[in-house]
């Protein structure tokens, strides 16, 4: 009597013990696996997920200064002085950084001539693969040229003849200014806050799609472009940029000559 009741108990526990055992399904209990079992009690570690790549916002290049080309035989030469503004304890303080830029063409900009060594108030500038030069600042010259008046030029010459040039004409005076959010289905005007000693004025919007730019005459304070054309530069990071021009066109040894210094600042937006 007491043996049967023993296997009985045994047996009691054994199938407590199995059922409960298999009550425990094991296998992916998270809802937002892509193999998640709904009948499963127990996670086992397997849930599979589909990561969604993340698309990157596109966008623009930053700009440099303005380069234009013209008709004929020229050789231009273009001081850049590139502004920012930060706040230190509550005072606005500007930032300027000096570069410089030289093209020299005999077919209206389709092609650029050699023109040996360039510098501008001595600091020399490096000749690019399509011919032109450019001043780029580095570590040693974080702040890159310091322009003085008057800018002095020197070419030692190439396939374009060697030159000096210089010109007391002076950059442009251009404040700070904060660019409104633009948008890619509505007209956008970019305005300047003040601006002085200056012959003309490049507005610009730079998207990841395209540019669009217009110079206006001295004292000209803003700048609209069409919604038509807004389309065109695409949503996503871009900038608006303001430029004082001033041009000193002369002629040097038989050439013509476009010496320019421009006064830029450039904003960073989010083009909707």
């Amino acid at each position: 009597m007491n043996t049967k009741k023993i296997i009985v108990s045994t047996l009691v526990i054994a199938l407590s013990i199995g059922g409960f055992t298999s009550c425990k399904k094991k296998g992916c209990t998270d809802s937002a696996a892509t193999n998640y079992n709904a009948a499963a009690t127990s996670d086992d570690g397997s849930c599979e997920f589909v990561t969604t790549p993340v698309t990157p916002t596109p966008s623009a290049t930053a700009p440099g200064g303005y380069s234009p080309t013209f008709t004929g035989s020229y050789g231009l030469l273009v001081g850049i002085k590139s502004l920012s503004t930060t706040s230190v304890g509550g005072i606005n303080i500007d930032t300027s950084i000096g570069t410089a830029v030289a093209t020299f063409s005999n077919d209206g900009g389709v092609t650029n001539e050699t023109a040996g060594g360039i510098d501008a108030n001595g600091d020399v500038l490096t000749m690019q693969t399509n011919n032109s030069y450019v001043f780029t600042p580095g570590v040693t010259m974080p702040t890159g040229i310091t322009f003085t008046s008057p800018l002095a030029w020197t070419g030692t010459g190439a396939t374009w003849p060697a030159f000096t040039a210089s010109t007391s004409i002076g950059f442009a005076v251009l404040d700070d200014f904060t660019p409104a959010a633009p948008s890619t289905s509505a007209d956008y005007t970019v305005t300047a806050t003040a601006i002085s000693n200056a012959d003309s004025i490049y507005y610009s919007v730079i998207g990841p799609n395209g540019t669009l730019y217009f110079v206006e005459p001295a004292g000209t304070m803003s700048h609209t472009f069409l919604a038509a054309d807004m389309a065109t530069i695409g949503a996503g990071t871009g900038y608006v940029q303001i430029v004082g021009i001033n041009y000193d066109p002369q002629t040097i040894g038989g050439n013509s000559y476009w010496i320019m210094n421009e006064t830029v600042r450039t904003k960073s937006v989010t083009i909707n």
